[in-house]
């Protein structure tokens, strides 16, 4: 039996992920689910030192924990003590907020318990509907709809072979119905808010000061995530982290770096 491990950062109650794992078990898979009690965005893949774990009910999972931390612990926590074999995919999401360019990539509590996933050596999709003020009642149609491709999107990236260099998948949803799918990489940009809190001194990092996808997310080079999300566009970005350390260009910076430091490094 094939195996999938579910989290999020939105908290085990998020629609998000009650229909998402409604529509992994539909497909035959094994389906657990650790996540963390309340919400945790923008935790990134951080992680705590202690962790409280216990016994939740989510209809369509085989088992189900709540954590007090985050999700990267969720994934961590799940694939070292409580599932009963290493999962054969883990899938964070669906998080009710886009996640699209590099700033989310490594903002992201989805993304995070995906990237831990990989370091963990399981393939991870992460998956997001960008809608930046939470959900009305028309969007449930969309959200299942969503669920239903990234469920998909999971049992191929487990089955093709052609996806064996793919660590991570990233999805994002675009609100209301979607154009189509297109993959697409990550748009270089900064969409970080910075503004005056209501204490002297105290200021709000992270967040957007506005309902408007296209205000939040100025900018996005075309052919990028941000950029077809934005026209109504889906986009899968597949990531390689081993990649980081193994590409052509990455040997050439450091060849650069080692001529610059010339003299403080070996």
């Amino acid at each position: 039996m094939t195996i999938a491990l579910l989290t999020n950062d939105d908290g085990v109650d998020s629609i998000g992920l009650r229909r998402l794992v409604k529509e992994v078990a539909a497909r035959g898979l094994e389906v657990y689910v650790v996540a963390p009690k309340h919400q945790v965005s923008g935790a990134g893949k951080s992680n705590s030192r202690t962790v409280r774990v216990e016994r939740a009910e989510v209809e369509g999972a085989r088992e189900a924990w709540t954590i007090d931390g985050k999700p990267a612990d969720a994934v961590a926590i799940a694939v070292k003590a409580l599932l009963p074999r290493k999962p054969d995919v883990v899938v964070s999401g669906i998080n009710i907020g886009p996640n699209m360019g590099l700033t989310d990539f490594f903002t992201s509590g989805t993304i995070g318990a995906a990237i831990e996933a990989a370091l963990l050596g399981i393939k991870a999709v992460a998956s997001s509907y960008a809608v930046l003020r939470g959900l009305s009642d028309s969007d449930e149609p969309y959200v299942r709809k969503a669920a239903m491709v990234t469920a998909e999107v999971a049992e191929r990236f487990i089955e093709d072979e052609r996806l064996k260099d793919v660590d991570v998948l990233v999805l994002n949803f675009p609100r209301g119905e979607p154009k189509g799918l297109v993959v697409a990489p990550m748009a270089f940009m900064a969409n970080i808010e910075v503004y005056n809190g209501e204490e002297e001194n105290v200021y709000h990092v992270l967040g957007w000061k506005t309902d408007d996808l296209e205000e939040a997310y100025a900018g996005g080079d075309e052919g990028t995530d941000v950029y077809y999300v934005k026209r109504g566009y889906a986009t899968v970005t597949p990531v390689c982290l081993r990649c980081l350390a193994l590409t052509t260009a990455e040997r050439r910076l450091i060849d650069v770096v080692k001529r610059a430091l010339n003299g403080l490094v070996e």
